[in-house]
């Protein structure tokens, strides 16, 4: 009998106000196809991305989105342009739906996005206006926590980001507007 005690207590992992989860992982930054600016292509990369959530309610909770730099190459008609490198930090409300003791943990989101660009090279970096303009941005997203126990958990997570910047002193935007698929483990304080 003690032992079931024992394992059933260890299984309670209810979200509370107050909880901190960080979590670590893959995270792939894949911009939109079509930029809204001729053929202009922004490619795909990959990096080590960081969540910071504290939870508000047991149910609403604050995130933090972070990776290392991303490093994206432009192309134009298939060319290579040149590249840059942005941090797109996040803040994002949550809502968590399930009953907060559940140990699978779903939730959508919705936040703001600023995207910091530097390090351009190539045309890019010759452009014009110079830099890339930073973007500030509307961000949505959904995702899913799996209690492992009381205090790991894993994790997997997806963005619909509003990235726009000009390029090459061009009056017309870029539209970026990445999907940003995140796919790691966490901690809850």
């Amino acid at each position: 009998a003690t032992s079931i005690a024992v394992f059933g207590s260890s299984q309670v992992m209810a979200y509370e106000a107050g909880d901190i989860m960080v979590k670590a992982g893959v995270i792939h930054v894949a911009p939109k196809d079509d930029s809204g600016f001729g053929d202009v292509k922004v490619k795909s990369d990959t990096q080590i991305g960081l969540t910071g959530t504290y939870m508000v309610t047991p149910q609403v909770g604050i995130e933090l989105l972070a990776a290392t730099p991303f490093k994206h190459s432009i192309e134009v008609n298939g060319d290579r342009l040149g590249t840059t490198k942005h941090l797109p930090p996040t803040v994002s409300a949550q809502y968590y739906p399930m009953d907060p003791s559940s140990a699978i943990q779903p939730y959508v989101g919705a936040g703001l996005n600023m995207t910091f660009f530097f390090d351009e090279a190539g045309a890019v970096k010759g452009s014009a206006a110079g830099p890339l303009s930073d973007s500030f941005g509307l961000s949505v997203s959904a995702g899913i926590n799996y209690d492992i126990d009381d205090k790991f958990l894993a994790n997997v997570g997806v963005w619909y980001i509003d990235i726009d910047t000009e390029l090459d002193g061009a009056d017309e935007t870029v539209e970026i507007d990445p999907i940003v698929v995140m796919a790691g483990v966490g901690y809850k304080f």
